[in-house]
């Protein structure tokens, strides 16, 4: 393993790729402190490597599970790695997926191989929570010959928003409370209490603005049993003017997304504000997230008749990454930014 390659060569490849596969969180990782820069972009490009194995549509349950498993196998030690049957390879140029994604793929082993530059600490805590988010995305695999997937219940929508992204939270919490950062204790017990809840907030808010459009994939992460509680089929809600069920199905999910962004603000604001690098690299996808979701509230109308991903614009955007800023250096600056959204 040749250490000065993965710090100098390999790191400028890993931007690149982390880039093209996430410009919009690109940015929040730049702007973090130089280490956590590395630990935590490295720990993205794991868990991108994961969900393009989970988001791969064109391959078999079992396929998918057993590519799965040999990631957890090549986390946990890279010469697990396979040799004449490299199944990430294999699955690059058999699949329909991304170019980047595709080459992350390619390159699984110098991704695996690079942990083993990272001192043991934050080499245990990545491995321990990207190999849980693996376990878990195996639970909830689905593939060609199992093409169209929902949730059953609520509970499942949360153990799942758990496994693919309340696992992020408790890696993040844990590399934002290295030794060298010098969290006080009472702050760091409040990042722990709430991390699952940071991680849980995002996706909720991608569950709900990709719900239209990810249905027309194949996927709904939308549970069976909320929508027997309002008395509406799976078409129905994506295919019909039931509208008073559809947008009581929506406030219900809405409402479980806004009390994880509640625990996501005592998340950032728990954080020093010396640390203001870190608080705005959780301030800028938690303003985006509520603005999302209370424009999703308001032109919920036009959110379920079109059947699209809903994104607000790019002058919004701009002007709350803009905030954001001064909220790293300031709660009550942050919490007006949230009342004002």
């Amino acid at each position: 393993m040749d250490k000065q390659y993965y710090q100098a060569e390999f790191a400028e490849k890993r931007n690149i790729w982390l880039k093209e596969v996430s410009r919009t969180f690109y940015p929040s990782i730049k702007i973090l402190p130089k280490d956590l820069h590395f630990y935590v972009g490295h720990s993205y490009l794991i868990c991108r490597l994961l969900d393009t194995l989970e988001d791969a549509y064109d391959i078999t349950v079992e396929k998918k599970k057993e590519a799965l498993h040999q990631a957890v196998l090549c986390i946990k030690n890279p010469s697990n790695f396979p040799g004449d049957n490299n199944i990430f390879a294999e699955i690059a140029s058999t699949s329909d997926i991304k170019p980047f994604e595709k080459v992350i793929l390619e390159n699984a082993f110098e991704v695996f191989e690079c942990l083993d530059t990272f001192p043991d600490i934050v080499k245990s805590d990545i491995r321990d929570w990207t190999t849980e988010m693996a376990d878990g995305m195996k639970k909830y695999s689905f593939g060609s010959d199992n093409p169209k997937v929902q949730l059953s219940t609520m509970y499942e929508l949360e153990e799942y928003t758990y496994y693919v992204a309340g696992t992020v939270g408790e890696l993040l919490s844990r590399l934002f409370t290295l030794d060298h950062f010098r969290v006080p204790e009472k702050r760091s017990e409040i990042m722990f209490a709430n991390g699952v809840s940071f991680g849980k907030a995002l996706q909720y808010v991608n569950i709900i603005k990709d719900s239209r459009e990810d249905f027309t994939e194949g996927r709904c992460f939308i549970p069976a049993d909320l929508l027997n509680k309002y008395g509406i089929t799976l078409e129905e809600f994506f295919n019909s003017e039931k509208k008073p069920q559809i947008k009581a199905v929506y406030s219900e999910l809405i409402s479980r997304a806004e009390e994880h962004l509640k625990a996501a603000v005592k998340y950032i604001e728990s954080v020093p504000v010396r640390l203001w690098r870190i608080r705005l690299f959780c301030i800028w996808p938690v303003v985006l997230a509520v603005a999302t979701l209370n424009g999703i509230k308001r032109d919920l109308d036009i959110f379920i008749n079109n059947n699209q991903t809903y994104k607000i614009t790019r002058k919004e955007v701009k002007k709350l990454l803009f905030k954001g800023y001064f909220a790293a250096f300031s709660n009550w600056y942050f919490k007006r930014i949230l009342k004002n959204n």
